[in-house]
């Protein structure tokens, strides 16, 4: 049986509820609206990118404010409410301070467009600071429901979205015309990591901006909601300014088609705390940010935290997901391996703290980044974020220009052994020593094949050792080894696997349990490259050795770190092996490029004359 006072609090929701309509008016009652006015600012193009897209700005209110709103009484039912306008705001947003509500208390906040979906605020948001994110229009409405006759919160801001000084206005609708909806063709088999990813509204001090980033998994597997992105999407922001960040999930179009009305933006996660940074700019670190949500991602969100890949290989191919202007999620996709870089000179750099990236057209548009794409994850083809994106010159009238990405390896650890400025002391609590992470969704009810190994670019007839991270109870395991040997095991921890020619091999794991199996397979996995001596080389000749002879149908390339083919160059074989000879190029570093009926490996060549 229900409470009386259960009885009450039902009754009062009711009536809140019923007094949401005809814009917060109620039996007459008029409503106080206070007039504000945005500030007067262009919206410049930032072609570098490097700093994060502005959204718009807060004005502050003074102590009094709460003092004029009204209250409205119906028997035990308290009802507070108070408006705002800003003439010609295109979107408008709360900033909350000190909110503590009690269980029975319920606020609304809401504006003419949304009056019939207002964003319902309980105690489970409770903080010292809490932000809203943008309603559309230029009026708004805070609404409090509560059984005693205090308002438990303090409204000290009002964030008001920049007005576009021309084309479409920020947001939705914004991004350029040769963007790829996620939901393409293009991202069918990036369903799992498009869930991790998220656009972000940023508070620092008064200015608000756009981001993107990505929840990311760690080696104990239990969706602590981890989040990455770059350092400098609110790299002033003060712990009072990280409370109010907004995290938009699943904020993206259906299909392939862009919709014509907005997708819903309910799926939203407030709050952050700072963990880990780079500590200097984008000339000497590598431009990370790793954030902690203040709550748990909801289920009902579908969230996935991605995988992630610390080795520093190279990676052939990829794809970001992101948010450009802060629109609805998109896609880009590159197919040439990414570049070592320095992100201001972009020259190409061995131990560079970037990914220099090339997109490429595909099959509905050339997709690339803009503003509000910063901090968006930078994935291999085996859905492992390797970067976060900070800055390059990539746009719809100039695709083929590079964009360069923070390296997550040299993110791991390289900033700083303080915990503050590494991925390793938050990612693998474990000390695990894990090069490659898989996602994870979390789901309890079902197996979750995992794995990886030591090294995955090995020299012919080297051993690899697997690790085994599955997940659920498992009652039993198949390993599946392509090229290695043995070729097949059912231990939990297989042997060591020998791989004695050359090629790129896929390597499968089956985990199997009474209630469903999961298979992860990954393909070209291990990549058996031949040994390359001596490297650097001081006269540019490297010796290639492929073990028992040279493999049949082979294709020699070697391309500039611009991935230019360089030519001429000079092939010989002798004794089982292929002699390479660059020695009239120029010094420095070249990808060798060996092609077999196994497959296309990539090695770095270092040309260093300086001996001679």
């Amino acid at each position: 049986m229900l409470s009386f006072k259960r009885i009450t609090v039902l009754l009062c929701a009711f009536w809140l509820f019923q007094s949401v309509g005809l814009f917060g008016q109620q039996e007459g009652v008029s409503l106080p609206f206070i007039i504000l006015k945005a500030k007067s600012r262009a919206v410049e193009k930032q072609p570098d990118k490097v700093m994060p897209l502005p959204a718009g700005h807060t004005v502050l209110l003074d102590d009094s404010i709460m003092e004029k709103g009204r209250w409205v009484i119906k028997g035990k039912c308290f009802n507070w409410r108070l408006g705002f306008h800003v003439p010609e705001a295109p979107e408008m947003s709360v900033y909350i301070k000190n909110l503590n509500l009690s269980e029975s208390d319920t606020l609304l906040v809401f504006t003419p467009s949304t009056e019939d979906r207002p964003e319902i605020i309980t105690s489970d948001g409770n903080d010292v600071y809490y932000g809203t994110g943008f309603l559309p229009g230029d009026s708004l409405i805070v609404m409090l429901h509560t059984q005693q006759k205090t308002t438990p919160f303090e409204i000290v801001e009002i964030g008001i979205a920049d007005r576009a000084t021309s084309g479409p206005e920020r947001e939705f609708g914004s991004a350029d015309g040769c963007e790829v909806l996620v939901n393409c063709e293009e991202g069918r088999m990036w369903q799992n990591q498009k869930d991790g990813v998220a656009r972000v509204l940023l508070k620092v001090s008064t200015n608000l901006f756009w981001c993107s980033g990505s929840l990311v998994n760690n080696t104990n597997n239990d969706g602590k909601p981890f989040f990455l992105m770059a350092n400098h999407c609110g790299k002033d922001a003060d712990d009072l300014d990280y409370l109010a960040w907004v995290f938009y999930f699943n904020y993206e179009g259906e299909g392939c088609e862009f919709p014509l009305t907005e997708p819903g933006r309910t799926h939203k996660v407030v709050g952050a705390r700072l963990l880990a940074h780079s500590y200097f700019d984008a000339d000497r670190a590598s431009d990370f940010k790793l954030l902690l949500l203040n709550r748990d991602v909801p289920e009902e969100y579908h969230p996935y935290y991605n995988g992630w890949d610390r080795s520093g290989n190279v990676s052939a191919s990829g794809v970001t997901i992101h948010h450009p202007k802060g629109d609805i999620k998109m896609i880009s996709t590159y197919t040439n391996p990414v570049i070592p870089a320095d992100f201001y000179t972009g020259h190409g750099e061995e131990n560079g703290m970037y990914w220099q990236v090339t997109w490429s057209e595909t099959e509905n548009g050339y997709g690339v980044t803009e503003g509000g794409s910063s901090g968006s994850p930078l994935f291999d083809a085996e859905g492992h974020i390797i970067g976060t994106l900070t800055g390059g010159s990539s746009f719809c009238s100039d695709p083929g220009t590079p964009d360069y990405y923070g390296r997550f390896s040299h993110a791991w650890e390289s900033e700083g052994t303080d915990s503050t400025y590494q991925l390793k002391c938050w990612l693998d609590p474990m000390n695990s020593g894990t090069l490659v992470l898989n996602g994870t969704n979390l789901d309890t009810t079902i197996v979750r094949a995992n794995f990886s190994c030591d090294e995955t670019n090995i020299p012919i007839g080297n051993q690899v050792q697997f690790v085994n991270y599955s997940t659920g109870h498992v009652t039993g395991f198949e390993w599946y080894f392509e090229g290695g040997e043995p070729s097949y095991s059912e231990e939990e921890v297989p042997p060591p696997v020998r791989y004695d020619d050359l090629g790129s091999y896929g390597v499968t794991l089956v985990a199997r349990s009474t209630h469903g199996n999961d298979t992860l397979i990954i393909p070209a996995y291990i990549k058996v490259l031949p040994v390359m001596v001596p490297n650097p080389s001081i006269k540019g000749v490297f010796q290639l050795s492929f073990g028992k002879e040279i493999p049949a149908n082979m294709e020699i390339r070697v391309y500039d770190l611009f991935g230019r083919n360089v030519s001429p160059v000079l092939l010989r074989e002798q004794d089982g092996s292929v002699y390479v000879d660059i020695s009239t190029q120029a010094a420095g570093i070249y990808l060798i490029s060996v092609s077999s009926d196994n497959g296309t490996l990539m090695l770095r060549a270092f040309y260093d004359k300086r001996n001679l």
